[in-house]
């Protein structure tokens, strides 16, 4: 029997070194497919740092969005085309994190098939604004979620046999794991994960300082995610003069992948994010130009910057952003700009969402 093990970019910590050697005892001939969505493919280094011996000994593949076929549509029209080795397979096993997602509600579960191993058609379609503006695409929601509806109708199409959910604390150390059937898993590492994750605050800030992860602070395209996620909560936490600062390395510039490049392209071109919001809701949009998007409407709720040693290759650039080289230099800018200013400290802005009391 063919076995797709899918699992998650570098960007999320799935500890596969933990996991997958209890996978390969039953699955010794599986191959670990790595979902990779628009992004760039792993490098050797990173495939060998987080597979570990693993690399050696099991056929690795990292997805490529160009080798996807077709397999249908979904209920709403959606195009599923997806990585063509999915075809072959007669048992696929999925291996995720669940953490807050902006459009998935949370990540996890069949995303990492779904998104992670779609083609450019795929992902096109449901990073459009039909998907990104309805009501029900919202960080944490699961609830008449398209994006969401989506994900779960692909299980229909795929034989999906098993999957593993890892629920991470804010350092990426496991909480806990959950496995079995991928609707079951998933809906527990879910409301498991409410708990966690989700806080209730009682007051608006001026500013939210924030952190993010390794793999989520090494482009611009990644480390831009951290403002929706404090900007477009149910009750965001924030007043309308209100700045978001995201402290990141942003070694990598705007990022390497196709979605990545688009993105740069439609930032460096955007004059104002009114102007951009409403050329893309009349024309659409690309996958990659969707973060763009995002970003134009988190600036229409606040002013948005990044904190990072390597701030000062950006400055200058027309880019709508403030950037700081140190967190001494930012929290100046802050007292400066407001009047016995309420800052909250957020370790890592992508496992604990800010919602204010209504």
């Amino acid at each position: 029997m063919k076995t797709i093990i899918a699992v998650p970019d570098f960007t999320r910590e799935a500890h596969l070194k933990k996991i997958l050697p209890a996978l390969l005892k039953d699955n010794s001939g599986a191959e670990i497919l790595i979902a990779t969505g628009l992004h760039r493919a792993p490098t050797k280094k990173e495939i060998r740092d987080n597979l570990g011996n693993i690399a050696e000994k099991i056929k690795i593949s990292a997805h490529d969005y160009k080798d996807a076929l077709y397999f249908g549509k979904s209920k709403t029209g959606a195009p599923v085309w997806l990585n063509k080795k999915l075809k072959e397979a007669d048992v696929i096993i999925t291996v995720g994190v669940v953490e807050p997602h902006l459009y998935a509600g949370y990540s996890g579960g069949v995303k990492v098939v779904a998104i992670g191993l779609a083609g450019e058609k795929t992902i096109n379609y449901t990073h459009h604004p039909r998907f990104l503006d309805s009501p029900g695409t919202k960080i944490t929601n699961l609830k008449n979620n398209p994006f969401q509806d989506f994900i779960q109708e692909v299980i229909s199409m795929l034989p999906i046999k098993y999957s593993i959910n890892i629920v991470n604390d804010d350092k990426g150390n496991i909480l806990k794991i959950f496995k079995g059937s991928p609707g079951a898993s998933f809906r527990n590492a879910v409301n498991y994960s409410k708990k966690i994750f989700e806080k209730k605050v009682a007051k608006l800030f001026d500013a939210v300082i924030c952190g993010a992860p390794a793999g989520k602070s090494a482009n611009i395209y990644q480390a831009s995610r951290v403002f929706n996620y404090v900007a477009d909560t149910r009750s965001p936490a924030i007043k309308n003069t209100s700045l978001i600062l995201v402290k990141a390395g942003l070694e990598e510039g705007f990022g390497k992948g196709l979605g990545e490049k688009r993105f740069m392209k439609k930032m460096l071109g955007m004059k104002n994010p009114d102007k951009l919001i409403n050329e893309i809701k009349k024309s659409g949009c690309l996958a990659g130009e969707h973060r763009a998007y995002m970003v134009a409407k988190a600036l229409k709720k606040a002013k948005l910057g990044f904190i990072s040693k390597n701030a000062g290759f950006y400055k200058n650039k027309g880019l709508p952003f403030l950037f700081f080289e140190d967190l001494s230099e930012a929290e100046k800018y802050i007292r400066k700009s407001y009047k016995n200013p309420e800052i909250y400290y957020l370790k890592n802005a992508f496992t604990k969402i800010l919602t204010a009391y209504t």
